[in-house]
């Protein structure tokens, strides 16, 4: 008895097998198109989002720079101005030995009874004359604030300069390529 042919690995392919060998190359490669230009669209967005980042961190660097470089200015005037102030010796010594009787008055377990009015009316001359704290506190409080909003005004302004600068920087260069660019003579 003969066996009946049994297909090999050395058949010859038809040509609908090849066919469909095409379609599955061609289908291959468009898979990998896809992927590539998948990959592609993902690196250009992480790309974006490090560039949004790292201009973030300049941008938080440099306020705290400025900050920084205000700090140190004000340091820098502090110590100019205490430089510039003469203490008295006398003053010195007296506020020593008064803080010496309130010492010793504090360190004392003994209350007194009633209060020297005329010491009260005293002590609330001399706050009321030499000692604004309230007065001082408010004028600096006004001043911070207007502080805060010339800062707040200049910093506006700054970033609608930065702008602007952008913007000229980006027309000038799109001037320079409109010039460098060969002139396309139109046809009639």
């Amino acid at each position: 008895m003969e066996t009946p042919p049994t297909p090999t690995s050395s058949t010859p392919l038809t040509s609908s097998s090849e066919g469909n060998m095409d379609d599955i190359q061609y289908l291959l490669h468009l898979e990998a198109l896809r992927r590539f230009q998948e990959d592609n669209r993902n690196v250009r967005r992480q790309v974006e989002e490090h560039v949004r980042l790292w201009l973030d961190t300049k941008c938080e660097y440099q306020r705290e720079f400025y900050r920084l470089a205000r700090l140190l200015k004000c340091s820098a005037l502090q110590k100019a101005v205490d430089a510039q102030r003469v203490c008295d010796p006398d003053q010195i010594a007296q506020a020593a030995k008064d803080t010496d009787i309130l010492r010793s008055k504090l360190s004392c377990n003994l209350r007194p009874a009633i209060l020297d009015c005329r010491d009260l009316e005293e002590c609330l001359n001399q706050i009321n004359t030499a000692h604004k704290p309230r007065l001082n506190l408010c004028r600096q409080q006004r001043e911070f604030a207007r502080n805060q909003e010339a800062l707040k005004n200049l910093r506006i302004a700054v970033d609608g300069l930065e702008n602007g600068m952008e913007i000229g920087m980006m027309q000038a260069m799109d001037r320079l390529v409109d010039d460098l660019l060969p002139q396309k003579d139109s046809v009639n």
